[in-house]
């Protein structure tokens, strides 16, 4: 997810007139409160882009958080809320000390996970000029990318504004995820939602190329009633996924892993069993298992948040590219190769195995998030998210079959296409879904990897209630 999309680029004359007016409006208020200190705040966002839809929420909840410490000072005035094109701001008049309120501010800045992206002003009518955080005996602002001085990182121009945004991103994905929480559930309970992960996605229609009710899609030797026993038969399986996390003691979570792997042999076992030799959810055993060992394993003395889980599964996973992938791991024999690593050794794409090792961030910082911001039922959400899902990842399933990595491009154009004509919720996104299935179908193509993510989101939604 990309906080900055939707926002629109500011010239620097917007940027001019929007400081004189703030500075105009700051003096209407001394003038009119000549006692009381005033503080305004605003983002701090380098760049064009200074608001946007989901600017604005980020702002919202900073300013909710800010209001628990005003009000510990008296309030003259109630809080002006200012919405413009150069971002939201709003200004507090209160009473007390220069000094004492400045002080709360940077204490707040300092604490606040986001208060790097806060610009606190605080000023009074008999004040000669702004304290610095320096006079106040607070350290100069860090720069956000390498902790130096920030005013010497900006002049210098150290970092480009891409590099910029990214860290930005990174901080407000990491936020919302730690506000994301997971309850201790009961083994029954995560396992039931892991298999409603599974039976969910292969119920959603129309997917393009993939196994629903309607359609086997572009697989011969499956049906939907295939899947279903498949899931079924792997319920032993995320039992035991659970149990590792749930009863593994101490830190070394790459031999937490290595148990999982394990079990996994026999999943793999049970699934071929029943669906008489057709690989149906050999990707889902591998990162579900994995999703269902993390939350087990954090949750262990009680509730935990996403950002606790993403984190278990980096450390469980951690190498496990170069482990698995590396140059003198991988089989030589291309028959013995699995499409994973045949796509790395061709495309350098480390797949499901990468994704692992960052901690599913697809799934935790775009699909999660995207699914949750969805209206209307539950096939529209799904449906939407399942699209949003293949337009920002390389499938490796997609790519196989379709004998070429510039298939993921097409993949993003058709994805963009589908949200510009409505997506799920009109009936032009619902038959372009439909035209996209039968030439999925034709070409002989499936997004499976996208199929996996979904099924580790609906996963993810059901733990933490948004679905």
């Amino acid at each position: 997810m990309d906080y900055f999309e939707g926002g629109e680029r500011l010239n620097l004359m917007q940027v001019l007139d929007n400081r004189e007016w703030r500075e105009k409006y700051q003096k209407q208020l001394m003038a009119s409160f000549p006692t009381a200190v005033i503080t305004s705040v605003k983002l701090n966002l380098p760049g064009p882009i200074k608001t946007s839809p989901k600017l604005q929420s980020v702002f919202q909840i900073i300013i909710n958080d800010l209001n628990s410490v005003f009000k510990d000072l008296q309030i003259i005035k109630e809080a002006s809320f200012v919405d413009q094109i150069t971002g939201p701001e709003i200004f507090f008049v209160t009473s007390g000390c220069l000094k004492l309120v400045k002080k709360i501010m940077i204490t707040f800045e300092e604490s606040h996970p986001l208060g790097r992206l806060m610009d606190l002003d605080v000023m009074c009518q008999n004040a000669d000029k702004q304290l610095s955080r320096e006079e106040l005996g607070f350290a100069p602002r860090k720069c956000l990318l390498c902790g130096k001085d920030a005013k010497t990182c900006i002049k210098e121009g150290n970092h480009s504004l891409a590099e910029g945004y990214s860290q930005i991103n990174k901080m407000l994905h990491n936020f919302e995820k730690s506000k994301m929480i997971v309850p201790q559930m009961t083994q029954s309970q995560v396992v039931n939602a892991a298999l409603t992960g599974m039976l969910y996605e292969v119920s959603l229609a129309p997917k393009p190329g993939l196994v629903d009710p309607i359609s086997n899609g572009a697989h011969k030797d499956m049906t939907v009633f295939t899947f279903i026993d498949s899931s079924l038969s792997l319920q032993p399986y995320l039992n035991e996924a659970y149990r590792i996390g749930s009863q593994f003691q101490g830190t070394d979570l790459p031999k937490m892993f290595s148990l999982l792997r394990n079990a996994g042999i026999g999943a793999e076992k049970d699934m071929f069993a029943v669906t008489k030799g057709v690989n149906t959810h050999k990707g889902a055993i591998f990162s579900l298992g994995i999703m269902v060992t993390a939350v087990a394993y954090a949750t262990q003395k009680g509730i935990t948040n996403l950002l606790t889980i993403q984190k278990v599964i980096s450390d469980m996973t951690q190498d496990l590219v170069k482990n698995d992938l590396g140059k003198n791991n991988l089989r030589h024999s291309q028959n013995q190769q699995t499409a994973g690593e045949r796509q790395f050794i061709k495309y350098k794409i480390p797949g499901v195995r990468g994704e692992a090792e960052k901690g599913f961030p697809i799934v935790m910082n775009l699909a999660l998030p995207f699914l949750c911001e969805q209206q209307g039922n539950l096939n529209q959400r799904l449906l939407n998210t399942l699209m949003k899902i293949a337009g920002n990842i390389d499938d490796t399933n997609l790519i196989k079959r379709a004998g070429n990595d510039t298939i993921s491009k097409d993949m993003q154009h058709w994805s963009m296409t589908f949200f510009q004509i409505g997506g799920s919720y009109t009936p032009e996104g619902l038959k372009f879904l439909n035209d996209l299935d039968r030439m999925f179908i034709k070409r002989n193509l499936s997004m499976g990897g996208a199929a996996d993510n979904l099924i580790l989101t609906i996963f993810l939604a059901r733990l933490v209630g948004s679905l």
